[in-house]
């Protein structure tokens, strides 16, 4: 699965509670979402999936793209 750099950015604000963050931040965020995601085959019409991991929160994606992570309890 690809990881756009809004899901990396995202990533770092809300899983990883960055408020200021390189763009170095963001590329290595890409590239360890991309390894995490990786093995995962989503087979079902529901965009969205809880964050291996990271149990509190989901990876919404289009198209076998994540696009942004989400709280597990935000729609």
């Amino acid at each position: 699965m690809q990881v756009t750099v809004h899901a990396a950015q995202r990533f770092l604000e809300r899983v990883m509670s960055k408020t200021n963050y390189t763009c170095q931040d963001v590329g290595m965020a890409i590239e360890l979402l991309e390894k995490t995601l990786r093995d995962v085959v989503v087979t079902s019409k529901v965009k969205h999936f809880v964050l291996p991991g990271f149990k509190d929160f989901r990876v919404v994606f289009r198209e076998n793209t994540a696009i942004t992570i989400i709280p597990k309890d935000q729609k």
